[in-house]
C-alpha cells in the first residue's frame, strides 16, 4: 500500500474513533440527564407527599377544634371551605374536605332488610317496599342516573347482594356468584363491605354512565352511618322518603342556607316535609367520616391525594385510609 493510501486509512480510522466517542458521550450525557430528571421527580413527589401528610395533620386539628365549639356539622363551617390556591414552598395546593355522611353509604345495605327478600322469604314484586334503605338507594338511582324502575331495582338489589355475606340473590332482581361467574371475564361477588364506592362498577346493571352519575352521591364507609341533613345534597335529601316531589331537595337546601338545623327533629319540622313519615334513626346533624381531596404541585410533579378521616365521639381524629396518584 502506498504512503498516501496508508494516510487515508489512518484518517478514516481516526474519524471513526471520533464518531464512536461522540456517540458514546452523547449516550452517557442522555442517561445522566435522564437519571437527574428521575431523581428530581422522585424528590419532588416525596416532598409533595410530606406536604400531604402535613395537610392531614392540619385538617385533623381543624376538625378537633370544630367538635369542641359546635354540636353540629354544616357547610358554613371552616372545614367546608374549599381551597382554590394556597402557595407552598416550591409549589401550591388546592383541595377541599368532603363530609362523606352527606352521601349515601353503600355499606348501609349490608344490614338492611334482614334478608326479607332472600330466596328463603316470600317474594315481593318490589322488595324495596320492605326495606327503607334499599328503597332510598333505588330512588337515588332513578333520579340522578335517569334510569327506569326495573334497572334501578336491579342495581340496588344487586348492590346489597354484593355486600351481604350470603349467596342468596335478592329476588327477583338481585345477583350473586351464579350471575357473575357467567360473565367474560368471570368473577365472584364481593360478599363483604365495599372498601371503595368504585366497586359499584362491578355490580350487575351498572354501566359507566350510571356509575359516573352516581359517583358524587355515594360513599363506602366502614360502618353503618346516618345521613347528615346539614351537608347532604339536594338529590340525597329528595330521596329520604317515598314519593317526595323532585323539588323537595332544593327546598330543603334553600331552607338550611339561612341557618343549619340544630337537630333532626328541627329538620323533620321543615314545611317541605309536612305530613311525611320519615325514620329519624337514619338521619343526623353531625358527622364522623370526612374525606380530604386535593392536588399538590411541586415544580413539575403533581400529587393527587385522598385521605379518609374518622372523628371519634371524643373529638380525636385519625386517618384510616389514604392514597395518592402521581402525575
Amino acid at each position: 500500500m502506498t504512503p498516501r493510501g496508508q494516510s487515508g486509512v489512518a484518517l478514516l480510522t481516526a474519524l471513526l474513533i471520533i464518531a464512536l466517542v461522540a456517540i458514546i458521550g452523547t449516550g452517557m450525557l442522555s442517561q445522566m440527564n435522564l437519571a437527574l430528571h428521575r431523581s428530581g421527580n422522585i424528590w419532588q413527589s416525596e416532598q409533595a407527599w410530606w406536604y400531604a401528610v402535613g395537610i392531614e395533620n392540619w385538617l385533623g386539628k381543624l376538625l378537633r377544634q370544630d367538635a369542641q365549639f359546635t354540636d353540629i356539622d354544616s357547610l358554613d363551617e371552616p372545614w367546608a371551605e374549599p381551597v382554590d390556591y394556597l402557595p407552598l414552598e416550591g409549589g401550591a395546593l388546592k383541595g377541599q374536605v368532603i363530609d362523606l355522611q352527606g352521601r349515601f353509604n353503600l355499606n348501609n345495605l349490608a344490614t338492611s332488610g334482614a334478608g326479607a327478600a332472600s330466596t328463603n322469604a316470600p317474594v315481593s314484586a318490589n322488595p324495596a317496599e320492605q326495606d327503607p334503605v334499599l328503597a332510598q338507594f333505588t330512588r337515588l338511582i332513578e333520579r340522578v342516573a335517569d334510569t327506569d324502575p326495573v334497572t334501578a331495582r336491579t342495581i340496588a338489589a344487586s348492590t346489597r347482594d354484593w355486600i351481604d355475606s350470603d349467596i342468596n340473590p335478592t329476588l327477583p332482581d338481585g345477583a350473586e356468584d351464579d350471575y357473575y361467574l357467567g360473565l367474560t371475564p368471570a368473577y365472584r361477588a364481593g360478599n363483604a363491605l365495599m372498601a371503595s364506592p368504585s366497586e359499584l362498577r362491578l355490580v350487575k346493571g351498572v354501566t359507566p354512565e350510571i356509575f359516573a352519575a352516581l359517583q358524587p352521591y355515594i360513599t363506602a364507609l366502614p360502618q353503618t352511618t346516618p345521613i347528615n341533613v346539614n351537608t347532604a345534597s339536594a338529590p340525597i335529601l329528595a330521596t329520604i322518603a317515598p314519593d317526595l316531589p323532585p323539588t323537595t331537595g332544593e327546598s330543603l337546601v334553600e331552607s338550611r342556607s339561612d341557618e343549619p338545623w340544630k337537630s333532626v327533629d328541627a329538620f323533620l319540622q321543615d314545611p317541605a316535609l309536612a305530613g311525611r313519615q320519615i325514620d329519624a334513626n337514619n338521619l343526623s346533624v353531625t358527622t364522623r367520616y370526612f374525606q380530604a381531596v386535593g392536588q399538590i404541585t411541586v415544580d413539575r410533579a403533581q400529587v393527587q391525594f385522598y385521605s379518609l378521616m374518622e372523628r371519634a365521639d371524643n373529638g380525636a381524629v385519625h386517618v384510616i385510609q389514604h392514597s395518592t396518584n402521581v402525575d
